[in-house]
């Protein structure tokens, strides 16, 4: 225990050392200096902490053998490079405001003024898809009232760098997931205000409802839709995706309908069930974007009653 904790010290002294530099950096270069200076660095950063080989074997056990090995060479590539360009833009983001505006269109802002036009609140339905940290700063430039629920970490440096640069610089608000109850009266007060909270739906590491993903068994947690059945917010998709010209795009999508058939329990389970298959979906549209974090996939029962074979758990990245 005392060798872990010192571990995970030494590990955040050198996170906030590299971000130190990196702000050090940005108050003297150009942002185009910047890149150059940057990219090879986190390059190697990312090379040493998400191992290509660890992503190929998660494609692996969630794709099987759809694609080649070739093929899951190069998504992995992908999720790398993907990686470091997202790092790179939210650098930038904390030296220039409206850097997020000029990099990023959005596509179906309809969706979300409709969204709030129910004065309900919108539970923004994100996953860890392209560049998700960004997604609040896009809305929150336009002066969008934002939160985003998040596990801050242990270590307090590291919160009192979220809370001084973080917070402000992208434009919204956290929500420390920590405690659970305090995180939903949190949420639920937001939401009363018609205000957008930010949940990424695929923490598939902890739940209560079972679900299938990719055809294995993840627990599931049910919070977004018992938070959207509790307050009647509406369910939005949303996620900051970098198309193939290099820039970014906010796509909302329109609002998830929730069953509600009068029973909770089960409208939870069903509705949950549909929305771990609406990320599913979505992760198999930008494999090389999804940075594969906290899933735990499980062989289940055929309906011949052979098991599957066995897989191990994802490594979080």
């Amino acid at each position: 225990m005392e060798f872990k904790r010192l571990y995970m010290w030494v590990f955040y002294r050198l996170l906030e050392a590299i971000f130190f530099l990196f702000l050090a950096l940005l108050e003297i270069l150009s942002p185009k200096i910047f890149r150059l200076v940057s990219m090879p660095a986190l390059t190697l950063l990312i090379a040493i902490l998400v191992p290509r080989r660890r992503i190929i074997k998660n494609l692996r056990q969630a794709f099987g053998e759809i694609y080649s090995a070739a093929t899951k060479k190069g998504l992995a590539k992908g999720v790398q490079e993907h990686f470091v360009r997202n790092l790179v833009d939210c650098f930038v983001q904390l030296n220039q405001p409206d850097h997020i505006r000029d990099i990023a269109t959005i596509q179906g802002m309809e969706n979300l003024v409709a969204a709030l036009a129910k004065g309900r609140g919108v539970i923004a339905l994100g996953a860890h898809i392209g560049n998700f940290v960004l997604v609040g700063a896009r809305l929150g430039v336009e002066g969008y009232r934002f939160h985003t629920l998040f596990r801050l970490p242990s270590d307090e440096r590291l919160k009192g760098i979220i809370n001084r640069y973080l917070v402000p610089r992208f434009y919204q608000q956290v929500i420390p997931s920590r405690p659970k109850l305090v995180a939903v009266r949190q949420i639920l007060s937001r939401l009363k205000r018609n205000e957008i909270v930010f949940i990424l739906g695929d923490n598939l590491k902890k739940g209560k409802v079972e679900t299938l993903l990719f055809g294995q068994r993840v627990p599931s947690p049910r919070g977004p839709v018992s938070l959207a059945l509790r307050s009647g917010a509406a369910v939005v998709p949303l996620y900051l995706i970098r198309n193939y010209q290099g820039g970014m795009e906010l796509i909302i999508e329109p609002e998830i309908a929730l069953r509600r058939n009068g029973r909770l329990s089960e409208d939870i389970t069903q509705n949950t069930h549909h929305i771990v298959g609406y990320l599913e979906k979505l992760i198999r549209r930008y494999p090389d974007q999804w940075n594969w974090l906290t899933v735990r996939m499980r062989s289940y029962q055929t309906n011949t009653g052979r098991p599957q074979p066995k897989m191990n758990p994802f490594q979080p990245l």
